[in-house]
């Protein structure tokens, strides 16, 4: 899962993040939102998204039901999953597999 892993340096803290696609039919709504917030409730570390729609950037805190659909994703939409934090590359192993797997929709 490493390939594509960014590892930044900011100050006195580090960031692990990778950009994935979303690959399940009905992008991250309500039942796909519920999923990836539980997957990474359990860490530590700080665990957000940026996207981009019509021309506007955002990022949403993936611990939040409500910010994950606000960013209203959809299939093929491109994401960068960012972690900070002690137990950051767990946490962003969780979301990928999470994401990679269609987010328990047939993909």
């Amino acid at each position: 899962w490493h390939q594509g892993l960014n590892i930044r340096y900011w100050g006195i803290l580090f960031m692990v993040s990778q950009k994935v696609k979303i690959l399940n039919p009905s992008g991250l709504n309500l039942g796909s939102a519920t999923t990836l917030s539980n997957s990474v409730l359990k860490y530590q570390s700080a665990v957000q998204f940026t996207y981009e729609a019509n021309d506007v950037k955002g990022v949403a805190n993936m611990k939040s039901i409500l910010n994950i659909l606000a960013a209203e994703v959809n299939q093929g939409q491109v994401i960068e999953i960012s972690c900070t934090g002690d137990d950051e590359e767990e946490a962003l192993k969780s979301v990928l597999d999470a994401v990679n797997s269609g987010i328990g929709e047939l993909v």
